[in-house]
Formats: structure tokens, sequence, C-alpha cells
């Protein structure tokens, strides 16, 4: 359904050549601007996550057991902590892709796909073997569950 405000825009097909030209320079220069703001604030951020804590930070930081080399980014880490350990479990998870454990999990399903497609290989060789001709269905119906359940979790991730 169209907006009202839509209702005043013309399509480039129906722009001229020269116009259609014209807007994507001003589109690529915006973006060029935007781009290089972008760059500019991360390395701001980059700078105060990287430099030392307030005296009043390190008293703080010191009662939670995490004084030694504090810097901002380790402020940034306290809500977290304290989150992830009262049981939110968004907080659980991102503090688990700092770690890398999420990467862990990633790893045993691929090995475990691979275990499944070499059985499938074997129970393949095995029915030629035997001159048998009906599917696998227990092993086909597991590699397509695992299949989904890494579906669903990229999607989640996302």
């Amino acid at each position: 359904m169209a907006r009202k405000q839509d209702e005043n825009l013309i399509p480039n097909s129906q722009r001229s050549p020269s116009e259609v030209r014209a807007n994507s320079s001003k589109g690529g220069i915006k973006s060029g601007q935007v781009r290089r703001q972008k760059k500019t604030v991360a390395e701001y951020l980059k700078k105060w996550a990287d430099s030392e804590v307030s005296e009043k930070n390190k008293k703080a930081l010191e009662a939670l057991g995490l004084s030694e080399e504090a810097t901002n980014r380790t402020l940034l880490v306290v809500p977290l902590i304290k989150k992830a350990s009262s049981g939110d479990t968004k907080a659980l998870q991102m503090a688990l892709e700092l770690l890398g454990e999420d990467k862990k999990k990633e790893l045993e399903i691929k090995k475990l796909r691979r275990e499944i497609e070499l059985l499938k290989a074997e129970t393949q060789k095995l029915r030629m073997m035997t001159g048998e001709d009906r599917e696998v269905e227990d092993l086909t119906a597991l590699g397509d569950m695992l299949q989904i359940d890494g579906e669903n979790e990229s999607k989640e991730d996302n």
C-alpha cells in the first residue's frame, strides 16, 4: 500500500538518463560522507575504549575484581556480566559470542553433518553390495533435522 508522501515521487524509469545519473552521483557522494562520519565515530569510540578509566570507575571495578589493566572497554563489559549472571539470555548469548563459545557449537554441527554424510555413503555402499534398493530413511531424517536446526540457529543469530 503506497504511502501518501510517495505519491509525488517519480520513478527512475520516467526520468531522463542525465537526471538518473545526477541523482546517482548525489547518492554516491552522500554515501561517502556518511561512511566517513561512521568511521570517525568508530575511531573516537576505539580511542575512548582503550583509554584509562577515571578514579571513580577504577574503584568500582576494583570492587568487582576487575582492576587490572582497567580501560573503558572493561566498563562496557560490566553491565553485560551483571545481566548475564542474573539470567538474561540475550546477555548470556552475547557473552558466549565474545568468548568464542558459539563457534564451538557451529563446529560440532559441521562435524555431525560430516559423520552423517559418511554414514550415508557407507550405507549406500552396503546396499549396493547386498542388492537392496530402499531408502535409508533414519539417516536422511536425522540429516534433515540437523540441517533444519542449523538453519534455525543461524536465523536466530541474525
